[in-house]
């Protein structure tokens, strides 16, 4: 299961989806900022092509409608949770190989985040809301980070945190996982300015995808990354056709393929 999957939203026509379509126009009405979204679920493609000021607004309105100290609404709630899961997913898929529950744990956590964020002083709302759900989740699994300035290298695991558990059930190769290696090639490539940051979270979430629908490799090399399941789950999560996504990402596989390619040059 998804993320999408265990908060209710991974069909557009879900209930909480259904009721937010009824109160936008009346959300409207009070609150400026959502005028220059027409309709709902014209919102994602919005946000993507929105400078990143009047972005942080409209999200800032959806969690004061959200705040129980606020509009005390769940509708809104969904919606920000909703346009919140690329973010959420590509989060999910770097925090997988701590819990085989990571979806369920992450969605509940989204969900919370969402609810309660302190939108009377609250801004980068998309940011803080992953920011503040990464952490909940690794305070749930007994994983503390103190000391770990990026949160993201090193990871101090207790005897009680969760992971030890599922590593039980799993084979770790002596070496660096292939998230790990993914991880690092995309960080190179973009402080290159090969890839853009967009551009690694695309590939990230059609590795995710994959993964996921665990499609039949087609020969091309490309890991299933091209594979229509992933790259429709992936179209459906940004809003955007499948070719557009299967077409950028052959474009950054490409830049990647240079990029490592310069490197082992420069280490040989």
């Amino acid at each position: 299961m998804s993320v999408a999957t265990h908060l209710g939203l991974a069909d557009h026509g879900s209930e909480v989806l259904a009721l937010a379509r009824q109160r936008w126009p009346h959300w409207q009405l009070r609150h400026g900022a959502l005028v220059a979204i027409d309709e709902m679920d014209d919102l994602p493609a919005w946000l993507r092509d929105a400078d990143w000021y009047a972005a942080d607004e409209v999200l800032l309105t959806l969690a004061q409608l959200s705040a129980p100290d606020g509009g005390d609404d769940v509708a809104a709630t969904g919606v920000l949770t909703w346009v919140l899961l690329p973010g959420a997913s590509l989060l999910a898929f770097r925090l997988s190989r701590l819990s085989r529950r990571i979806d369920e744990i992450l969605a509940a956590q989204l969900w919370v985040e969402a609810r309660t964020f302190p939108w009377q002083r609250g801004h980068k709302v998309a940011a803080n809301i992953l920011m503040n759900t990464r952490k909940g989740v690794m305070r749930d699994l007994g994983i503390g980070e103190a000391g770990d300035r990026t949160g993201t290298r090193t990871i101090p695991f207790p005897p009680t945190a969760e992971v030890w558990a599922e590593a039980a059930h799993c084979v770790h190769p002596g070496g660096p996982t292939a998230e790990q290696e993914l991880d690092d090639i995309l960080e190179v490539a973009t402080t290159r300015g090969a890839l853009t940051p967009d551009d690694g979270d695309l590939l990230l979430s059609l590795a995710h995808a994959a993964d996921a629908a665990n499609p039949a490799r087609s020969g091309r090399g490309h890991a299933g990354l091209m594979a229509p399941a992933a790259s429709d789950a992936v179209a459906a999560e940004r809003g955007v056709s499948s070719r557009t996504v299967r077409r950028r990402a052959a474009r950054s596989v490409h830049a990647l393929r240079v990029v490592c390619g310069t490197q082992q040059r420069a280490s040989a």
